[in-house]
């Protein structure tokens, strides 16, 4: 999950950089990286991830859709965020992929060369995706936190037509944080490359650290002071109902789904916090013109194959550890519904959970 703001850097070396400007501190033009930086192992997962994950991602979809026992709030949002991933692993195939290695070329044509330069080279589609899916999974994290911690108030903040709004907004806030694209990245006629150029150092380290910011310290500390409110809750919500004895089989049930689900989404963020993670720092320093690792190194493609994967491994994450989704797997599968699972495969699945 990268903060799709993470705008490649590139020229026609045709390489992506996951942490996108190298030139911090240098306003000029074009990205410093050579043509045979780009191994072929990182384009072959390039290439892997996106089918994957487009496949994955649909699949959770059509599950969610198909399942009708999965028709909740919760469900919709990890929806969006299927989509979001989805999506980002179609431009990861279709855009980066194709771009890096060398299938799609620069056009003739000037007005057509400005348009591919900056639409097309800065991978602006592909980074809002990719920040969609940030924003997206902050909001499945804020929509357990309230329905958990304050109840009384989640009708207020969560209902359909609200959910709806919101998972808009995080659709148009990423467009509006990615059209910088449109301002850095141009097209040089004199050389028929594609060049990004800021106006002066002060402001790209500003978009750096804001970028940085937005797209991940404050979503990466929103999830984790939620989940732990969540899990402080759950645990005091477990004791009081021991020490009462009186709760019925109806509690202690919602009890053990609430925290069956609260697993699956922490292991999404935990995913996210190890993927992300060493591309954002080492983004973060260059901006200040720090290079941690060098951009050539096997170590700089590790954490940016990292980062390409989030997109890709939260339909695993819900196949191995959401019971529900798995039963819905087998009703879209299998054409079963869910009250013909048999009581045996109810608690295997119940222990397994």
């Amino acid at each position: 999950m990268s903060s799709p703001s993470l705008l490649p850097g590139y020229d026609d070396s045709r390489v992506l950089v996951t942490t996108p400007f190298y030139g911090a501190g240098n306003n000029t033009t074009s990205a410093p990286v050579a043509a045979e930086s780009v191994d072929a192992w990182v384009l072959g997962l390039e290439l892997v991830f996106g089918i994957i994950g487009t496949i994955g991602n649909l699949l959770v979809i059509i599950i969610i859709i198909r399942a009708k026992f999965l028709h909740n709030l919760t469900n919709y949002l990890i929806l969006s965020l299927a989509l979001a991933d989805m999506i980002a692993s179609m431009f990861l195939i279709f855009n980066v992929f194709l771009y890096e290695a060398g299938f799609i070329t620069i056009p003739d044509n000037r007005i057509a060369a400005e348009i591919y330069c900056r639409l097309y080279a800065s991978f602006m589609f592909f980074w809002i995706c990719v920040t969609t899916s940030v924003f997206n999974l902050v909001i499945v994290t804020l929509e357990r936190f309230f329905a958990i911690v304050y109840p009384l108030r989640y009708p207020l903040y969560f209902t359909k037509g609200r959910a709806r709004l919101i998972v808009a907004l995080t659709w148009i806030f990423s467009i509006l944080q990615e059209l910088f694209a449109l301002w850095i990245n141009s097209y040089n006629s004199e050389k028929h490359q594609c060049d990004y150029k800021y106006p002066h150092e002060a402001v790209e380290i500003f978009n750096g650290v804001f970028i940085f910011f937005i797209s991940y310290f404050l979503p990466l500390l929103i999830m984790i002071w939620s989940y732990y409110l969540i899990m402080r809750n759950l645990k005091r919500s477990a004791g009081a109902m021991m020490r009462e004895q009186s709760a019925g089989e109806n509690a202690y049930s919602l009890l053990r789904a609430r925290k069956r689900v609260i697993h699956v989404l922490l292991t999404v963020v935990i995913a996210f916090v190890i993927l992300w993670s060493p591309n954002h720092i080492v983004y973060l320093f260059q901006n200040f013109g720090i290079y941690l690792v060098d951009v050539r190194s096997a170590w700089y493609k590790l954490t940016r194959v990292m980062a390409l994967a989030n997109s890709v491994i939260n339909p695993f994450i819900y196949a191995f550890k959401y019971r529900q989704f798995r039963k819905g797997f087998r009703v879209v599968i299998c054409g079963c519904v869910a009250n013909q699972v048999s009581d045996h495969t109810r608690a295997t699945e119940m222990s397994a959970a």
